[in-house]
C-alpha cells in the first residue's frame, strides 16, 4: 500500500481561507459576489496558472479587473492567516500521518500549491518530515485533472506502473479525484467546500467524512 494526500482542504483547512480572500478581492474591486464564489468553485485543486486563466475568463471584460491585484490581495489576506496562526490542520490530518507512518507506508503529498505555499502551510506544523516526497504544482506542466501530478509523485516513491492500484490518493476537490483515477490509482474523497456527486461516487473508491474515517477504512485493507 501506497497513500498519496493533497493539501489543501485535505491536510489543511484552507479553502474555506481561499474563498473567504477570493470575496475580499471581489469587494475591494467591485466584481460580482455571485460571479466570484462560482468561480472560487471552480479554482479548487488547479494549479495557479488554471486558475488564473479562470478568473481572466470570468471578469476580464471588467474595466476595474486586474489578475495581478486580484491575486495580490488574495496572497496578502491568505499570508494574514498563516502568519497570524490561523490557518489550521483538518481534523485527524497529523493522526492519520503518524498511524500510517507507525505501519511503515510509504506517504507522499501531491499538492497544486507552489512548494513555497506548502513550506508556509506545512512549515508550523511539523508535518512535512511525514512524508516521503512532496511534489508541488509547480513541478508540472498539467494540472489536475491531469494526473500527471500523481504519476510524478510515484515515480518519486518509487512505484512500479503495475502496483498503481494499490496507490490510495486522498482528495477532496472533483478534479484531484479525476486526476487520481486517471492515473489508475484508487481515489478516496473526503468532501471538504465542495460535496460528493454522482460522478464522484462513480470515480472514487470510497467516499469518507473524515481522516479518521479515511485511516479506519486504510488499516483494514
Amino acid at each position: 500500500m501506497y497513500v498519496i494526500f493533497d493539501m489543501d482542504g485535505v491536510i489543511v483547512d484552507s479553502e474555506m481561507v481561499y474563498r473567504r480572500g477570493h470575496m475580499n478581492a471581489a469587494r475591494l474591486y467591485g466584481l460580482p459576489e455571485d460571479a466570484m464564489r462560482e468561480a472560487s468553485e471552480r479554482v479548487v485543486g488547479v494549479t495557479i496558472d488554471l486558475e488564473r486563466k479562470i478568473m481572466i475568463d470570468t471578469f476580464g471584460s471588467y474595466p476595474q479587473f486586474d489578475v495581478d491585484k486580484m491575486f495580490r490581495a488574495c496572497r496578502e489576506y491568505f499570508a494574514y492567516i498563516v502568519e497570524t496562526g490561523k490557518m489550521e490542520l483538518k481534523p485527524g490530518a497529523l493522526e492519520i500521518l503518524r498511524s500510517l507512518k507507525e505501519r511503515g507506508v510509504a506517504l507522499g503529498l501531491a499538492s497544486s500549491s507552489a512548494r513555497d505555499v506548502i513550506d508556509k502551510e506545512l512549515g508550523q506544523y511539523g508535518v512535512l518530515q511525514c512524508f516521503d516526497t512532496v511534489v508541488s504544482g509547480d513541478m508540472v506542466k498539467r494540472g489536475k485533472p491531469d494526473p500527471e501530478i500523481f504519476l510524478l509523485c510515484a515515480a518519486k516513491l518509487g512505484i512500479p506502473e503495475e502496483e498503481f492500484g494499490e496507490v490510495y490518493v486522498i482528495e477532496d476537490s472533483y478534479n484531484g479525484v479525476r486526476a487520481a483515477h486517471a492515473a489508475g490509482m484508487q481515489a478516496i474523497m473526503v468532501p471538504d467546500i465542495l460535496p460528493p456527486t454522482e460522478e464522484m461516487y462513480g470515480l472514487a473508491v470510497a467516499v469518507l467524512p473524515s481522516l479518521a474515517d479515511v485511516d479506519e477504512w486504510l488499516a483494514r485493507r
